[in-house]
C-alpha cells in the first residue's frame, strides 16, 4: 500500500484475513496504524508493513 487511507488485508498474525484502512503510516519504522472493518469494526491496530497487503477486493458495502 502506498497511500494514506488505502484499504489493506492483514496477512500475518492474529488478525490475518481481516480487511481495514490505513489511518497513519510510519515509514521510518515500516509500520502502519490500521482500522479494521467488519467483526472488529473500529478496532485500531499497529501492524508491520510485512503483515499487510494492498486490498483491491469488494468493500463490505458493495
Amino acid at each position: 500500500p502506498r497511500g494514506e487511507a488505502d484499504r489493506v488485508m492483514v496477512v500475518l498474525g492474529e488478525h490475518a484475513g481481516r480487511v481495514g484502512r490505513i489511518l497513519e503510516r510510519e515509514p521510518a519504522r515500516n509500520r502502519a496504524l490500521v482500522q479494521l472493518e467488519r467483526e472488529e469494526a473500529g478496532q485500531v491496530v499497529l501492524l508491520d508493513y510485512d503483515a499487510i497487503c494492498h486490498y483491491l477486493g469488494r468493500h463490505e458495502d458493495d
